[in-house]
């Protein structure tokens, strides 16, 4: 039963690395013509999503927090993100969408589309619903018994 489970192991290494390069290329297709990088929209995906603080983006994207901070002058600039001081703890910076920040993700969001349409055209609509279910599982820490705090991120 192991030498099955390792040999599908070995094949998911394999098949993943090249999906996560190739989708890693996606990004930078659909999101070059909007001036920003894989790991800008990652950061404003994750801002999105209710990450406010610098350490909990820092430790999401394994980024340190310096190389963080640099990221956010960059979206700020821009006038995507705006950093404020936390109304509860005036210690703690919380980072927030502008609007032009929301109508960005909007932008990201038909870049993304328009790119990766292609690649998941090739599955069915069980396949993709299958695929979907998968992702969530996957990447969500309560069904391997984590906490988000587990894994150092506030909720």
């Amino acid at each position: 039963m192991n030498f099955l489970l390792d040999e599908t192991l070995d094949e998911l290494w394999r098949l993943s690395t090249h999906l996560v390069w190739q989708m890693r290329l996606d990004q930078q297709k659909a999101f070059e013509g909007l001036g920003i990088s894989p790991m800008q929209a990652f950061a404003l995906m994750c801002i999105s999503e209710g990450i406010d603080q610098p350490s909990g983006l820092a430790f999401v994207m394994d980024a340190s927090p310096p190389g963080v901070s640099q990221l956010l002058a960059g979206l700020e600039e821009r006038g995507l993100v705006r950093r404020e001081l936390d109304p509860s703890n005036k210690r703690k910076v919380r980072i927030l969408l502008t609007d032009n920040g929301k109508d960005f993700l909007g932008q990201m969001r038909v870049q993304w589309r328009a790119v990766s349409r292609e690649r998941f055209a090739r599955l069915s609509p069980e396949e993709l619903t299958m695929l979907t279910q998968s992702y969530r599982k996957l990447t969500d820490p309560s069904s391997v018994g984590l906490s988000p705090g587990d894994q150092g991120v506030e909720p």
